[in-house]
């Protein structure tokens, strides 16, 4: 009899906490899906695409979640498509100040109703590479920084002097600077860390002579992880920034 009201008290407290877990995700989602709206409303996707859609992917696939009764994860998600959101705005904001829209190559070099893309250092799975992009995954080599730390180091810094000679040489092309962290840290917090991680990426790659305008900065923090171990050698293969050539 007392193991049965035990077990009554356990699943009882089982619910609640669900219940409360439920209820935390499903507010954090309406927080999402209001500073994604707030984003729109300040024109992120033309003045700041790459940022916009991270924000809907994060929100799209904390409801996915919360559907599934993940509700942790969830609201971890609807948190980074929040951020995500706010970093969008924030940007479209600066660029719309500034009259720097991103806007789509012209007419007659791509058709207008398709949409500017980005194209990974390698080739996805089934897809015909795109011309140049061989060369591009040779060239375009990744960054790689120590923990907690946006700085770069020697060998960093003669990577980008190379991916910089590769440019030089492929004029007009465009780049989406990626900044990733590894996943200790808070989501909030590992945001930030890539974003700077991007910046100073950037920043080098201007003073050796890139046009700012073809750079484009965006922060996944932890979200894509290029090794899902949980040890040393992930975590120092996860602090990076990457290229994504946007064609």
């Amino acid at each position: 009899m007392k193991n049965r009201i035990l077990g009554i008290i356990l699943l009882a407290a089982v619910a609640v906490f669900a219940a409360s877990c439920g209820r935390n995700a499903k507010k954090a989602i309406g927080v999402a899906e209001t500073a994604v709206a707030d984003a729109k409303t300040a024109e992120a996707e033309q003045y700041a695409p790459e940022e916009y859609k991270g924000a809907e992917d994060y929100l799209a696939k904390a409801r996915t979640e919360y559907d599934q009764r993940s509700y942790k994860p969830a609201e971890a998600d609807a948190v980074a498509s929040k951020d995500q959101a706010a970093l969008a705005k924030k940007r479209a904001l600066d660029r719309k100040a500034e009259g720097e829209m991103i806007k789509p190559p012209a007419a007659e070099e791509k058709p207008a109703e398709q949409p500017p893309s980005e194209d990974y250092n390698v080739s996805s799975l089934g897809e015909q590479p795109v011309p140049g992009q061989e060369q591009a995954a040779a060239a375009l080599k990744d960054i790689s920084f120590d923990f907690d730390s946006s700085e770069l180091s020697e060998e960093a810094k003669e990577i980008l002097v190379e991916n910089v000679k590769w440019l030089e040489q492929h004029p007009g092309t465009r780049l989406t600077v990626e900044g990733h962290c590894d996943e200790r840290g808070s989501i909030d917090y590992n945001l930030a860390l890539g974003e700077q991680r991007g910046k100073s990426v950037r920043d080098y790659m201007v003073s050796l002579g890139v046009d700012h305008g073809l750079l484009n900065i965006v922060s996944f923090g932890e979200s894509m992880p290029l090794d899902p171990g949980h040890d040393e050698d992930a975590w120092a293969r996860n602090r990076r920034t990457h290229f994504a050539i946007i064609r």
